[in-house]
C-alpha cells in the first residue's frame, strides 16, 4: 500500500515562532477613543438551513461589559443572484435576524442589506464550491510547554482555483475561540494536514484522552478570509501598526463587520 503524503500548512510554523518569542512583555496602557455611534454587523449565509443570520448591534466603550449590545428595528434582507430579496425577521434576542428557510447555493453570489434609522449597509459574497473535509484526528507534538495533542484536519484543495478556509473547534462541546484561517498559497492541489491551534497555551486548554471533538469546515470568499486574517495579526499584535485597528471589512456604509456566505461541514471524533 503507498504510504499517504500530507502537506502540513506552513502558516503554523510561523505561529509556533511568534508564541515563543511573546514570553516577556511589558505592560502598556493605552488611552483609547470612546468609539463613535457605529453600528456592528456580523452576518452569514450557509449551504445548510438554519444558517442565515444577521447579529447587529453598535460599538461599545473600551470599559463597559462585553454583553451583546443588540440593535431592534432593522429591515434586514439577503438578495440572490435573481434579484429576489428574502427578508430575516427579528428573533426573540434583541438584534438577531434570522431565516432558517433561507439557504446559498455554492458559486453564487449573495448580497445582504441593512436598514436602520435612516442608514443603510450593504455588502457582497460569493459562496465559494465546497471542498470536502476527509478526516479530524489528534497529533502530538512537543513546543516550548512539552508535549501537546492538537487537532488535525485533512482535506484535498483542489488544484483549478484559489480557496480560503476557516475552521472552529468545538472541546466537550465548548467553543475554544480559536481564529484558526488559511487560504491554499503553499498547498494548492495537494493533500493538506491543517493543525489547529489553541487561543491559549494553558494546562486548561490541552487535549486529552476521551475529550469529544467536534471541528467544523467552512470555504469562505477571499474577502472574508482578508477579515479574519486581520483580526487573527490584530489579536497577535503581528498587524505592523502600532495601535489597534478594525478589521478588513466588506461592508459598505459605515458599519464595521462582515458578511460570509459560506459552505460548512462538521466532523467529529474523540481523542484517544
Amino acid at each position: 500500500m503507498m504510504e499517504k503524503k500530507y502537506t502540513l500548512n506552513p502558516a503554523f510554523l510561523l505561529v509556533a515562532l511568534l508564541f515563543l518569542l511573546t514570553g516577556c512583555e511589558d505592560v502598556i496602557t493605552l488611552k483609547l477613543d470612546e468609539p463613535g455611534d457605529q453600528y456592528v454587523i456580523e452576518a452569514q449565509i450557509t449551504d445548510q438551513l438554519k444558517g442565515a443570520q444577521v447579529a447587529l448591534s453598535k460599538v461599545k466603550n473600551f470599559n463597559a461589559d462585553n454583553h451583546f449590545n443588540g440593535q431592534s428595528g432593522a429591515l434586514v434582507s439577503i438578495e440572490d443572484e435573481s434579484g429576489t430579496p428574502y427578508i430575516l425577521p427579528e428573533t426573540s434576542t434583541k438584534g438577531i435576524y434570522r431565516n432558517d428557510l433561507l439557504k446559498g447555493i455554492p458559486s453564487k453570489a449573495y448580497k445582504l442589506k441593512v436598514q436602520i434609522v435612516g442608514k443603510t449597509f450593504t455588502a457582497t459574497s460569493i459562496m465559494p464550491q465546497k471542498v470536502v473535509a476527509q478526516n479530524a484526528f489528534a497529533f502530538e507534538l512537543s513546543l516550548f510547554d512539552g508535549p501537546r495533542l492538537f487537532t488535525h484536519v485533512t482535506y484535498l484543495d483542489p488544484v483549478d482555483r484559489e480557496n480560503y478556509y476557516r475552521f472552529f473547534e468545538y472541546v466537550n462541546g465548548v467553543y475554544t475561540k480559536t481564529i484558526t484561517v488559511t487560504d491554499d498559497e503553499f498547498t494548492n492541489g495537494k493533500l493538506v494536514k491543517q493543525m489547529l491551534w489553541p487561543n491559549e497555551f494553558t494546562e486548561e486548554t490541552k487535549l486529552k484522552k476521551g475529550d469529544e471533538i467536534k471541528v467544523e469546515f467552512l470555504n469562505i470568499d477571499k474577502n472574508i478570509f482578508k477579515y479574519w486574517k486581520s483580526v487573527k495579526d490584530g489579536a497577535l499584535g503581528s498587524s505592523g501598526n502600532a495601535s489597534p485597528v478594525n478589521p478588513v471589512s466588506n461592508i459598505s456604509g459605515g458599519a464595521i463587520g462582515y458578511f460570509s456566505a459560506h459552505t460548512i461541514q462538521s466532523i467529529e471524533y474523540t481523542v484517544k
